[in-house]
């Protein structure tokens, strides 16, 4: 079979394969004759119809399917010979037959994948943030311990620990709603507020009342968006300004730091003074401040990694997008949606580099490790502990379900790759307080 391959300056391509009459027509006869032996027309005993009977009903077909079965062993064929890699799947051109013809040009449109050349070393420096819990940090959560584990009562009138609860709507500045937005339930602590009128406006506000809140007015720390469980969709749709009308108010009588308390924590005689209590606050504060840290270390190495330049065959993928799939998209829609395809797709594209190079696919006996511990950390949540070898089964079984095992394939991927990036480039250091550094995420984010 004769092949011809091209592709422009923006990697559309195109193969063009030839097949002569001579490649297939041996076995078009021998199915004939089989068809003829086994067809049961009127008028004729099986085996006696006339040839040109048994080829007027059934040569064409047969011949479409076997130039169909060469035409897609050669494909791929050619495609691993040849060692090319494409995105997406071949499309055929469109076109018509000629049966009675001595060779036959079939056209493939495919999208070629390109090269890449990733900057992956440590001399690529990208902010590190190292940060320590301050005593502010300690009182804090010491603070919010014994506001949780308190005495709940629904109040009238507010005081300056207490927690408004209600219904929030995006509007604009001046109060006017914002079409497309949901109505959203939450709940947040009147020491969030840093605005002293906001404070002042809260607490004259009684039950049923409504009250115009600018998100700015809160701590820095205090993300309202993220207490109404907003979706990044949700958060592009915000305004900053919210309409909230207050449902309910409530007081809560602090937690006393007593041995009763630190046992419920953290359990039998493992803390027995304040002191302890803050030691243990400090150590899990560092550990969520290093996973914080490390997750945006991997976010700013992600970005670094996009701004790689490479061309993608956007002609033969935006025609793919409209011919693939059950509900394939229409022109407009993947025009608008093409900026978030393409995004998508790069990072794709470097992920797989980055797993080739790096040798971080995933084997089945690591994965299988994996979710056991993942077994042993749930039930240690539910109260019972195990051993690994005894989550080996429960994750095997886990694994059988082909959602469950993407989903966990998937997760260690992600794992490995963080673990990877934090080792390959070079970290530059910024000492930060936990607060400062919410703040700048948050500012990034917008």
């Amino acid at each position: 079979m004769k092949s011809n391959w091209t592709v422009d300056a923006d990697l559309n391509a195109r193969l063009t394969l030839t097949i002569e009459q001579s490649e297939y027509s041996d076995a078009v006869e021998k199915q004939l004759a089989d068809y003829r032996k086994k067809a049961r027309i009127p008028g004729f005993r099986p085996g006696t119809a006339p040839m040109t009977l048994i080829r007027r009903q059934y040569q064409e077909p047969i011949t479409a399917d076997e130039i169909n079965k060469r035409l897609q062993d050669e494909l791929y064929a050619y495609l691993e010979r040849e060692k090319i890699e494409i995105l997406g799947q071949p499309l055929p051109v469109p076109g018509s037959i000629d049966f009675s013809a001595d060779s036959h040009s079939f056209e493939f449109d495919m999208g070629l994948a390109p090269e890449l050349n990733l900057e992956v070393s440590e001399r690529v420096k990208i902010p590190f943030y190292v940060m320590e819990p301050t005593a502010k940090d300690l009182d804090k959560e010491v603070e919010n311990l014994r506001q949780r584990y308190g005495a709940m009562s629904e109040v009238d009138e507010a005081g300056d620990n207490d927690f408004f609860y209600g219904q929030f709507d995006v509007v604009t500045r001046r109060g006017e709603a914002v079409e497309g937005t949901a109505t959203k339930q939450g709940r947040f602590g009147l020491s969030a507020a840093s605005s002293r009128s906001l404070k002042k406006d809260l607490k004259a506000l009684a039950k049923g009342g409504e009250l115009v809140i600018d998100a700015s007015d809160f701590e820095k720390d205090f993300d309202l968006a993220h207490v109404l469980g907003y979706s990044p969709e949700e958060r592009a749709m915000a305004t900053g300004y919210y309409r909230f009308k207050l449902e309910q108010i409530f007081h809560i009588e602090p937690a006393e730091l007593n041995a009763e308390m630190f046992d419920k924590l953290f359990g039998q005689g493992a803390v027995t003074d304040e002191a302890g209590l803050r030691d243990k606050i400090r150590e899990e504060l560092s550990q969520v401040y290093m996973r914080d840290a490390e997750q945006h270390f991997f976010n700013a190495a992600t970005d670094k990694l996009m701004e790689t330049k490479f061309k993608l065959p956007a002609k033969f993928l935006k025609k793919w997008m409209t011919s693939t799939g059950d509900k394939p998209l229409d022109a407009a829609e993947v025009e608008s949606q093409w900026p978030k395809t393409e995004k998508a797709m790069r990072w794709q594209l470097i992920e797989s580099k980055l797993v080739k190079d790096n040798h971080l696919h995933i084997h089945q006996e690591e994965l299988v490790d994996f979710v056991s511990t993942e077994v042993v950390t749930r039930m240690r949540q539910f109260g019972r502990e195990i051993g690994i070898e005894e989550a080996r089964p429960v994750a095997m079984n886990l694994l059988k379900e082909r959602a469950q095992a993407e989903q966990y394939s998937e997760q260690l991927l992600q794992r490995k790759l963080m673990s990877f990036v934090l080792s390959a480039f070079g970290k530059k250091e910024v000492k930060a307080n936990y607060a400062d550094f919410v703040k700048e995420i948050n500012k990034n984010q917008k």
